[in-house]
């Protein structure tokens, strides 16, 4: 069976804003191209974002490209790995696969979004053919050999007007098995070309590597346990190792993004992966970061980190408030953020900090210990948005039915789009919608422009002036806004 692998992108009508971009690769997605081909199967891996970064944005060409690709290509199976904004995409080339190639050629949807909302996919795409639940390399295999059978488990498949769920497949113990990517099949000049977004905002030649699967915790928002499952399965220290010598001594990156849910889920483990970069001697020239929660470092991991290469940890702080932090199931205290800020600095680690504002039930008060918060931790990077309630989360599962049916995909981006609002504050709705606009016109725009700047990233001559000119014009507007900008002035790396 020919098998086509997607990464679809939100759509042109809401998308792309503003400078940022994903650079990474699905390394899931790449994974299942190994099963596949490891049965026999021929395989074709496609990111639409990459394949439009190429085209300068052309969006009638990318199209244009990929359906002579299918035109071409022929498969008997098109695979999406699909998050909620790119859902109206997916459903797109979804129908381009059935016009191209005719009704033989299997639609499969995968990702946090169908597997989320198996049911609601299958009703508002009707050019897909089924949903293949959370871990779908297996899945995938088998439908590759078998076809879209209800004997196949995993499935919630279209049958007779009916979605039918199949049983559940377990989860995959030795995840080493399932890999390792299928590197061959992507574009490896184009990811490890330097860009300042696999690890933001320095320019390093770079690429992501995964080395566990899941997250310990779960919070009420979040959408990846519908893929990862609950808990954290992990790869072998030789199986991390062989991708870090692969990326260090084949592709000759400079740096290392490792994208796990959280890197320190296993903390003699994380030191064994420390220890064993530095005994390769990578640590001299290769740096990496990673995602961790609070509770997870401590001065002597940190050191641990650093001295094998460890230059920026993101961490979910979400909030400055505890109340708001305990009503999303965060499990964590903002004495642990503070503490984490504190060792973070200590160790010379550049700090990546993801707030999310509009949680259930905050106040003003919430809100402003926010903000005290960032000026207070300073980080090097700031990740800042209002909560959207992921589809199939608990928090999309309280909202009233004629909410859930009014919200456009599109708008669960990372961007602000002007009149997508879901307010679960104890703010009034046009209260929330100010202090949100001011929030995020006045200090997380700004902050941005300014670590972009700060860091060398821009080598788009144009765009730094134009940054310039716009932080120019915020100090003259708002000196003392200006000054109080929680960003660090000078960052090692």
């Amino acid at each position: 069976m020919k098998a086509l692998l997607l990464v679809p992108t939100p759509s042109r009508t809401s998308w792309p804003r503003g400078l940022y971009r994903v650079w990474t690769f699905d390394t899931r997605l790449a994974c299942a191209a190994t099963v596949l081909r490891r049965g026999g199967h021929e395989v074709r891996i496609l990111r639409r974002e990459e394949q439009l970064i190429k085209r300068g944005f052309h969006w009638d060409g990318a199209d244009a490209e990929l359906r002579s690709l299918i035109g071409e290509f022929r498969p008997d199976m098109v695979v999406q790995s699909v998050v909620t904004p790119a859902m109206p995409e997916a459903a797109r080339i979804a129908q381009w696969a059935k016009e191209l190639v005719g009704p033989r050629a299997i639609n499969v949807l995968c990702g946090t979004h169908p597997s989320g909302v198996p049911d609601l996919t299958l009703s508002e795409s009707r050019d897909v053919d089924a949903v293949a639940l959370g871990e779908y390399e297996s899945t995938l295999l088998d439908v590759a050999d078998r076809g879209l059978v209800a004997e196949v488990p995993g499935l919630v498949l279209r049958s007779n007007g009916e979605f039918i769920r199949t049983s559940q497949r377990p989860a995959v113990q030795d995840v080493d098995t399932l890999g390792p990517p299928a590197y061959d099949l992507l574009d490896m000049k184009f990811q490890t070309r330097r860009n300042p977004w696999t690890i933001r905002y320095l320019n390093l030649s770079s690429i992501n590597i995964r080395t566990s699967r899941g997250c310990p915790n779960r919070c009420v928002f979040c959408a990846e346990h519908f893929v990862s499952g609950v808990g954290v399965r992990f790869h072998s220290l030789d199986y991390v190792m062989e991708q870090v010598t692969y990326a260090c001594e084949r592709l000759g990156v400079e740096a290392v993004h490792f994208e796990d849910d959280t890197l320190g889920a296993d903390r003699e483990r994380l030191i064994a992966i420390c220890e064993a970069i530095g005994r390769k001697g990578f640590h001299r020239r290769l740096k990496w970061d990673c995602l961790m929660r609070v509770d997870q470092v401590d001065a002597e991991l940190l050191a641990a980190m650093k001295a094998a290469g460890c230059v920026q940890i993101e961490y979910g702080f979400e909030s400055g408030s505890d109340a708001a932090l305990r009503g999303v199931g965060k499990n964590a205290t903002i004495e642990q953020n503070r503490r984490a800020v504190r060792l973070t600095r200590e160790a010379g680690i550049r700090i990546f900090a993801d707030i999310m504002v509009g949680l259930p039930g905050e106040t003003r008060r919430d809100l402003d210990a926010t903000v005290r918060f960032l000026r207070w931790a300073r980080p090097e990077i700031l990740s800042a948005g209002r909560l959207l309630p992921m589809p199939g989360t608990a928090l999309y599962n309280q909202l009233p039915e004629n909410v859930r049916a009014s919200l456009p995909w599109e708008g669960f981006s990372y961007t602000p789009r002007p009149g997508f609002q879901v307010n679960l504050t104890a703010m009034p709705d046009a209260d929330f919608e100010r202090w949100y606009q001011s929030f995020f016109n006045r200090i997380v725009r700004p902050h941005n422009k300014q670590a972009l700047l700060r860091d060398g990233s821009l080598t788009d001559e144009q765009a730094r002036r134009r940054y310039h000119r716009h932080l120019r014009h915020f100090l003259l507007r708002h000196p003392i806004r200006a000054l109080r900008l929680p960003i660090t002035r000078k960052t090692p790396h």
